[in-house]
């Protein structure tokens, strides 16, 4: 029985990087590091991948963090990134986002039950905070986004998956 090689969660395509040893490996972390440190909203203290599966392991390289100060609130996107294994070979480059209101975290959808709890806000003004708190995470996250996969096209191959058979065989093709 086969299996993709690669375990893509949030990227828009799989950002496929072949290594032959332990060194090209850890050039990569270096470099990767090294560039998303030139970021001002980065922070490089680890998380764990919570997409981590035990066939595809993962390692994370700090967080960009960009904050929305409101009046009674902030809204805050963390976007994590990821280089996960691939099954055969190579690694395959990622990111996870996570959503805060006040420090605390919350699913892009629940932002409003964030708000409600943090602030002593009305519920009419809940309802109108909450839906400008998710528009502007959501901008907050594609400009994140943007900047981050703009980096990992400069290490990687860009791939789409063709077709994926039912014992798991996946066929990729070149973006």
């Amino acid at each position: 029985m086969a299996t993709s090689n690669f375990h893509n969660v949030n990227a828009s395509a799989i950002f496929a990087v072949p290594l032959e040893n332990e060194y090209d490996y850890e050039d990569l972390v270096c470099n990767l590091e090294s560039e998303l440190g030139n970021n001002p909203d980065y922070v490089d203290y680890g998380k764990t991948d919570k997409n981590e599966l035990r066939s595809f392991p993962s390692r994370t390289l700090g967080s960009i963090r960009k904050y929305h100060q409101y009046k009674d609130f902030y809204v805050e996107v963390c976007v994590t990134p990821v280089i996960r294994s691939g099954y055969y070979s190579g690694v395959n480059l990622d990111w996870n986002v996570d959503y805060a209101i006040n420090g605390d975290i919350y699913d892009i959808d629940e932002l409003e039950n964030g708000i409600g709890y943090n602030t002593a806000l009305p519920i009419s003004k809940i309802k109108v905070y909450s839906s400008l708190a998710e528009k502007k995470a959501e901008k907050l996250k594609n400009d994140i986004v943007e900047k981050l996969e703009a980096l990992y096209n400069n290490y990687s191959d860009r791939y789409g998956v063709t077709a994926v058979f039912s014992n798991g065989e996946t066929i990729y093709h070149k973006l």
